[in-house]
């Protein structure tokens, strides 16, 4: 039995356990019903941010954009990846209603590039972002992230069909809450279904025009599917897990 107690004694000390993921990013006071747009309001937030950050300490592994379209379980993706990994997952929802949610479109593009520019200067290891926005506006984020040495990977559904991506739709929120749930009639998500399936398609020629890995999803499996994705995420991050260079301050 002692023997037994040094030997979970000697491996508990050589693979403790990974420290649990932060269940919300810290929120700083914002003006309220004015958008977000100072930088020393915007710097405020990502202060608190970077030292809630820091306090984590997430792993050396190469940060990691993951993105896709709308709805096709990117967000889980990603914090799966992040707490496999011992990784801070920053979702882009958060910083959304943190900032730019009621800006103007110039507004919200030059506050986007510059909140992720200094997350990942900040932290070019140990992040794992997620959002849509990182594919808009001719993709410059990706580009820039690329050039110093940071991931990114898509998901999405474009081998499905919306007739078939409806009825998971529906089917699943018969089960369970949804976000659509007395918001969305059984028409409204076969609409969405098609701009799911359509935009998943605009991804994907994305990614392959610039080198990056998409990976599809089959809408009923997800939960597998899930898995299989991560997997092979994690893979890519343990093959490049040398750190990335530094750049330069990003400007607001």
């Amino acid at each position: 039995m002692q023997f037994k107690q040094h030997i979970q004694a000697i491996w508990a000390r050589l693979s403790p356990p990974p420290q649990a993921a932060p269940a919300a990013l810290p929120i700083v006071p914002l003006p309220q019903d004015k958008p977000v747009t100072t930088k020393v309001a915007i710097d405020a937030y990502l202060d608190v941010l970077l030292s809630d950050i820091a306090a984590y300490a997430p792993a050396p592994l190469p940060s990691l954009i993951v993105t896709g379209t709308m709805r096709c379980g990117k967000t889980l993706v990603a914090r799966g990846v992040a707490r496999r990994n011992r990784m801070y997952h920053v979702p882009s929802d958060r910083l959304r209603h943190a900032s730019y949610i009621n800006s103007d479109d110039a507004t919200k593009l030059r506050v986007i590039k510059y909140i992720y520019k200094r997350l990942l200067l900040a932290y070019p290891t140990g992040l794992v972002l997620d959002g849509t926005v990182f594919l808009d506006n001719g993709v410059t984020l990706p580009h820039w992230a690329a050039s110093r040495g940071i991931g990114c990977v898509a998901i999405g559904y474009s081998q499905d069909t919306p007739a078939r991506k409806a009825r998971h739709m529906i089917a699943f929120r018969k089960a369970r809450d949804c976000w659509t749930s007395g918001r969305k009639s059984d028409a409204e998500l076969r609409q969405l279904a098609r701009r799911i399936i359509g935009r998943s398609k605009d991804i994907k020629a994305q990614c392959a025009a610039n080198g990056w890995p998409y990976f599809d999803l089959d809408s009923g499996r997800f939960q597998i599917e899930k898995r299989r994705i991560m997997r092979r995420i994690e893979r890519q991050l343990h093959a490049s897990r040398s750190a990335p260079p530094h750049g330069g301050a990003p400007r607001l």
